[in-house]
């Protein structure tokens, strides 16, 4: 599986998008299963309104339902995880979706990314020694 976050998905959704081409080429070239999390839902969700507007953010809602992502569960145990994610990279800083992401590579074992933010997801690091693998920029 593969991680997916925001940037990625409005550069998928916008064809203006100046990574819109290697968005699309990316998920061509790996043709695998992706995963994101509630909070990349949710802010993918509102840019999409504010930039595209409601039917972008509903055909977005419709990938979802019709399985062609999945999206991983935060439970309470991983508050304090976040809390110390986001104080770690506070210099960034890192928000709330970017440390779901962080969770989420350590409950899979690995790093393997969508994403257009290279400064944060080269700075960030699972378990707090490997590297995001950030495929979109490969």
């Amino acid at each position: 599986m593969i991680i997916v976050d925001t940037g990625f998905w409005l550069a998928l959704a916008d064809d203006r998008d100046t990574y819109h081409p290697a968005a699309k080429q990316a998920l061509q070239k790996y043709n695998e299963p992706l995963i994101t999390t509630w909070p990349v839902m949710t802010e993918t969700g509102y840019l999409l309104l504010t930039r595209k507007g409601v039917q972008a953010q509903i055909t977005f809602i419709q990938s979802y339902a019709q399985n062609l992502f999945t999206v991983f569960d935060l439970e309470p145990q991983h508050g304090a995880q976040l809390a110390q994610l986001m104080q770690q990279y506070a210099d960034l800083p890192m928000d709330l979706a970017d440390a779901s992401l962080v969770i989420l590579a350590e409950h899979l074992g690995h790093g393997r990314i969508f994403s257009v933010d290279q400064r944060d997801f080269n700075a960030y690091c699972w378990k707090n020694t490997y590297p995001f693998q950030n495929l979109l920029m490969a």
